[in-house]
């Protein structure tokens, strides 16, 4: 008897696995052939978000894109080849000027409406000190007395100046004042 009921059970399970294993097909009309069985397919899209920003060879270029203007020193820490570009995002706008050489990041400087920092530098610095510059508030950020990253709100904008290799305060607060 133990063995009938074993065997009923297995039996049992085993048709009702081969049941769940096979994918429902539809059955073919009496009057049309029946179709074979396609693999489906999926298309997968590599969605990107769209890059922000927009480069400019021109600065006056940049500014109309921006609807304002950002006077900058003509060099930073020895370098004059500057780039352009403005970022445009869900209402918000900012105007960059990079100073590099090459490859190589000297400065940047940012310019946006609002009194929000707009740096997007997370770093923890050693030093952090507000300044008076030109008769404008600036934090600024560094260590082992170099100052590497400018942080200031003068009328209805904020600004950023920051400097890879760092400035001593001084010469910090003179490219502050000569920014606009």
């Amino acid at each position: 008897m133990k063995k009938l009921l074993i065997f009923t059970v297995t039996a049992a399970m085993l048709l009702s696995l081969a049941a769940c294993s096979q994918s429902a097909k539809p059955a073919a009309k009496p009057d049309q052939p029946a179709q074979t069985e396609q693999a489906e397919t999926t298309d997968t899209e590599n969605v990107q978000i769209p890059n922000p920003w927009t480069d400019y060879d021109l600065k006056d270029d940049a500014a109309q894109a921006a609807g304002f203007d950002l006077a900058v020193p003509d060099e930073i820490s020895g370098c004059s080849e500057k780039s352009y570009r403005v970022l445009s995002a869900a209402g918000d706008v900012m105007f960059e000027i990079i100073y590099a050489s090459g490859e190589d990041e000297t400065a940047r400087i940012c310019k946006a409406p609002g009194a929000d920092d707009v740096s997007g530098d997370y770093n923890e610095y050693a030093e952090t000190e507000t300044v008076d510059a030109g008769g404008v508030s600036v934090t600024m950020k560094g260590e082992n007395g170099l100052v590497k990253l400018a942080v200031w709100t003068n009328g209805d904008y904020s600004y950023v100046l920051s400097v890879e290799s760092g400035l001593s305060q001084n010469d910090m607060a003179a490219l502050v004042s000569n920014i606009q």
